[in-house]
């Protein structure tokens, strides 16, 4: 059974399109810029936990850096079925975290979730099971839209897809996550329980360019990362009420305001988003002076809203839910010397972002 995938070879920041089939030697990859190699099964790492309906990145004991993605679920079975210890894996990289393997599973009693909650709630956002995490996500995203537009997504439009794809391009360790913009009448931008983003139409009208929106982007990927919305959902709500609303019996986010209240970061996860962004940006070679360019507009049009109300006026700003500081906005640097910024948008698909809600 041979299926399509794609490779990196860890040399350079791009991605290779391939194949991967099951061969009694092992895992063989090949493609028009690949050199056919084997993988023995025995090597293969999960890069990050196999859950069903999402793509697997594979590693390699043999291959320090190389990474494979594999969408085909069918063929992702047969590969688990020969290498069981897959279903397993774990990526202590990505996580950052000291606790190895955590299993959480229906029998953990409400109280043992309470005990960890008391200590650590950023740790316990890593382990929250996926179900619980998309559910959360689900609720968040209704409250937060609160029946606005929902303009389109990244699997339904082309420019948001390329913005999305841009930011995160040629690199296997950026987080999976859906890319959506709502018709809000306010400039924000969020990371939602469940790997997802929702930026508003009013960030993108008011974006001077490309690379402000791409910034922001990867500052929300940032967060997504690290899972702060999660976290700061279980410091804020505790574990009974996530009980309540995973589980369908019930739970309420208390409104926009309170929701908003909920997804105000701590200081230490805003310079956590931000040094991922830098990092990111650097890394795809974006031009990091977009972001401190919005970043600035954002101050400048925080001090007009005090005598004329500004475009905000809300609760629901982004100053009030990423307040920006001068220290946050010095510790942006331009890309190294040496590194040409590419474009993150033609100016066709920039327009078309523009013009996304209609």
């Amino acid at each position: 059974m041979r299926v399509d995938a794609r490779f990196f070879d860890g040399e350079i920041a791009r991605d290779h399109v391939a194949s991967a089939e099951l061969v009694p030697e092992g895992l063989a990859i090949e493609g028009i810029e690949v050199s056919r190699r084997v993988w023995s099964l025995s090597g293969l790492v999960a890069i990050s936990p196999i859950e069903a309906g999402r793509p697997v990145r594979l590693g390699h004991d043999s291959a320090p850096g190389a990474r494979l993605v594999i969408t085909d679920q069918a063929f992702v079975r047969e590969l688990v079925g020969r290498a069981p210890h897959l279903a397993g894996g774990f990526n202590v990289r990505k996580t950052g975290r000291w606790a190895a393997i955590i299993a959480v599973c229906a029998l953990i009693t409400a109280g043992i979730l309470y005990l960890t909650l008391s200590y650590a709630p950023q740790t316990l956002a890593f382990v929250l099971p996926e179900s619980w995490r998309h559910t959360l996500g689900d609720q968040v995203e209704a409250t937060l839209a609160g029946g606005a537009k929902l303009c389109a997504t990244s699997t339904s439009n082309m420019a948001l897809a390329d913005l999305a794809s841009r930011v995160a391009q040629g690199d296997p360790e950026a987080p999976l996550f859906e890319l959506k913009v709502y018709d809000i009448d306010i400039v924000n931008a969020f990371a939602l329980p469940g790997d997802r983003i929702v930026l508003t139409r009013k960030l993108i009208e008011t974006a001077g360019a490309p690379e402000e929106v791409a910034g922001v982007l990867a500052h929300e990927m940032g967060h997504v990362y690290h899972r702060h919305a999660e976290a700061q959902m279980v410091r804020a709500m505790g574990i009974e009420l996530l009980l309540k609303i995973a589980s369908g019996g019930g739970g309420d986010l208390g409104g926009l305001a309170g929701l908003l209240a909920i997804l105000r970061y701590s200081r230490d996860a805003e310079r956590e988003a931000d040094s991922f962004a830098l990092d990111q940006l650097k890394k795809v070679a974006i031009d990091p002076l977009g972001l401190k360019r919005f970043f600035e507009r954002m101050m400048k049009l925080e001090g007009d809203r005090g005598s004329s109300g500004g475009i905000f006026g809300t609760v629901s700003d982004m100053m009030s839910t990423h307040p920006v500081t001068k220290e946050r906005i010095d510790a942006i640097k331009p890309l190294p010397e040496g590194t040409a910024a590419r474009p993150v948008l033609t100016d066709a698909d920039w327009a078309s972002l523009k013009k996304i809600c209609g």
